[in-house]
């Protein structure tokens, strides 16, 4: 055997018998990690926390908070791509997710986060509501048009302090 960087390689010979092996651990793990990942609803039901934590975020002017939800939106909606960036809609076609989240993060994301980073309340609301209804429209387009995003009417945990004055915990 020899020694590489405290690991054994295999001797040639070794390597053509051990492929076999390797490739059904390859195929068993890859096939694994395929029924593990989360669907894209669960994807999506972090997109509407971290929504409603930004609805409230603003509304207590916790600009800080708000601009970490926006950034948390956007990285789940991304996860939810990386997940699986087509959807199947109820008549068979495909739908390729991926143009309709670019279209929404440059037309209505952008000046969200735009919004929240100028601590901007008034134009905050519209902004967030124009969100809402791009998120519909994409709901629509996938063919669900029963999941209707809403303003949120209550927090969606009680664990975090939306008040940015305040003192505790230090």
């Amino acid at each position: 055997m020899f020694a590489i960087a405290g690991c054994q390689a295999l001797k040639p010979a070794e390597t053509t018998a051990a492929a076999p092996a390797a490739t059904s651990t390859l195929e068993s793990d890859v096939a694994h990690l395929k029924d593990i990942v989360p669907a894209q609803s669960h994807t999506m039901i972090d997109v509407g926390y971290h929504m409603s934590n930004l609805w409230f975020a603003a509304q207590k002017q916790n600009w800080d908070f708000a601009a970490f939800e926006v950034d948390e939106t956007r990285n789940r909606i991304r996860w939810t791509l990386r997940i699986s960036p087509t959807r199947k809609t109820p008549d068979g076609s495909v739908l390729d997710m991926k143009p309709l989240f670019d279209g929404i993060d440059k037309s209505v994301l952008t000046p969200l986060k735009e919004a929240v980073a100028k601590k901007d309340l008034k134009a905050f609301v519209p902004a967030y509501r124009d969100m809402l209804e791009a998120c519909y429209q994409c709901h629509k387009a996938a063919g669900k048009p029963y999941l209707r995003p809403m303003i949120p009417a209550a927090p969606p945990q009680s664990i975090i302090n939306y008040d940015p004055s305040a003192n505790w915990p230090q």
